[in-house]
């Protein structure tokens, strides 16, 4: 049994197609993925609690092939997500069977997959495939996520590399070979605050001429 499990999951991490599915009986919602269980590529679904799988022994999938006209493994995988990915997938599911149609009934080059309900312990090991799989694939999705943000500069960071230097007078070289600080010089009368503007003279009344002077 752990064995089993163990190659259920290492086959379907080679695989590695997840997508959601729409039962048209009840309007459920399925998980379709891929499994290679037993060495054969197959399609299951299943609602988290009961799995439908496609049960192909190596005659079986070379005859669905050649129903189909498919040339190779990746094929199927490459439709199935194609479809999944452009919601072209129909299934119905009616008690212990299932049909899983990819494309339009009137394309003929859809596929149906006709699936059978699993029994207990081998629908358990489809399930911990499926919950390891998926596992393992957002374990590589945030290694992933990290590499990236790691070679990415943050907008933030770069703010924050600002020095006490950024904001020092800028030096220009003078004769010599010597630096000297640009300083503008500040025009007479200019406020030292605001040196774009005059400073402002504090008022101090009006004065007016004594009456002898006027007299005089």
């Amino acid at each position: 049994m752990e064995s089993g499990a163990g190659d259920a999951c290492t086959s379907l991490s080679r695989n590695e197609i997840y997508g959601i599915v729409v039962n048209s009986g009840d309007r459920d919602q399925y998980l379709c993925c891929t499994s290679g269980r037993g060495g054969a590529f197959n399609v299951c679904i299943t609602n988290a609690s009961d799995v439908w799988s496609t049960e192909f022994t190596s005659e079986k999938l070379s005859e669905h092939r050649r129903q189909h006209g498919v040339t190779s493994t990746e094929e199927y995988k490459t439709k199935l997500r194609k479809a999944l990915q452009g919601v072209s997938a129909s299934l119905l599911v009616e008690g212990s069977t299932a049909t899983l149609r990819l494309g339009r009934d009137d394309d003929p080059r859809g596929l149906t997959f006709h699936l059978i309900k699993l029994p207990d312990a081998k629908a358990r090991l489809e399930l911990q495939a499926v919950l390891f799989g998926m596992a393992g694939r957002v374990g590589v999705l945030e290694q992933r996520l990290e590499r990236e943000g790691a070679a990415t500069t943050s907008p933030v960071k770069s703010q924050q590399r600002a020095t006490a230097a950024d904001f020092e007078p800028r030096m220009h070289a003078t004769g010599g070979g010597r630096t000297s600080a640009a300083v503008k010089k500040r025009l007479p009368g200019a406020s030292l605050i605001n040196p774009g503007s005059k400073r402002k003279v504090k008022a101090t009344g009006v004065a007016f001429e004594d009456s002898e002077e006027m007299k005089q």
